[in-house]
């Protein structure tokens, strides 16, 4: 009886103690987080952070359609050396990173009510897409046929959120301007739903790099202290 009796205790602590750590104290943390005031002296800007909402109703569309599935939208920390915070994620996936960026924190996810953090990062992480994003056009483009945009892409064409309709009169001002590999029948026209909108709305408003009170003016003298050095 006491063998059993500890084997369910530690079976109790073998699941429930992650669970407790990983769900349940992240949880009750996030419950109680409040927007920190910039201070002006210290961090050389004013305002609150995290500055940036989310377009929630986009956001709506962006979880439908499953993009969390291939898409992260995290930076990690590094931690024991570990993969994590790396120059240029998060901003700039090309050949040419840009400015470095931080680790997210619970703060960025502010007034959110789910956090689509992702499990794979089959594609880009957007958590500050906002800042690199192309235009708009080229954004409902890529969405429509992404290999108009890069031949190499392996995302899935969310054709369904765009209407092909016979043009009326003059092209359409929202009107896709595809190549002409992609182009549609002759006479037709491409317009944005307005979920279509919408999501390119959510994808604009991501921008989860701010700085945070306190550290702006150490991650502000990061790139002149790696300047200095080379």
């Amino acid at each position: 009886m006491s063998q059993f009796r500890t084997f369910i205790l530690a079976l109790v602590a073998s699941f429930g103690l992650p669970w407790l750590c990983l769900i349940v104290v992240p949880a009750i943390k996030y419950q109680a987080l409040q927007p920190l005031t910039y201070d002006k002296d210290a961090d050389g800007i004013e305002g609150q952070y995290p500055q940036a909402p989310i377009n929630r109703q986009g956001q709506l569309v962006y979880a439908r359609e499953g993009c969390a599935q291939c898409h992260t939208q995290m930076i990690r920390p590094t931690q024991l050396a570990l993969d994590g915070w790396r120059k240029g994620w998060g901003q700039d996936q090309e050949a040419r990173p840009a400015t470095p960026v931080r680790s997210n924190t619970l703060l960025d996810y502010l007034g959110e009510p789910y956090a689509y953090l992702g499990v794979q990062r089959n594609g880009p992480d957007l958590a500050n897409y906002g800042w690199r994003a192309p235009s708009r056009e080229e954004i409902h483009q890529m969405l429509f046929a992404p290999k108009s945009r890069h031949d190499w892409s392996n995302m899935p064409s969310f054709a369904h959120l765009y209407q092909v309709r016979l043009a009326q009169g003059p092209v359409s001002d929202k009107a896709l301007k595809l190549p002409k590999k992609f182009k549609v029948k002759e006479g037709y026209e491409v317009i944005p739903t307005p979920e279509a909108e919408n999501l390119v709305n959510y994808l604009l408003s991501l921008k989860k790099d701010y700085p945070v009170p306190g550290e702006s003016a150490a991650v502000a003298a990061a790139p002149a202290a790696d300047a200095a050095k080379k």
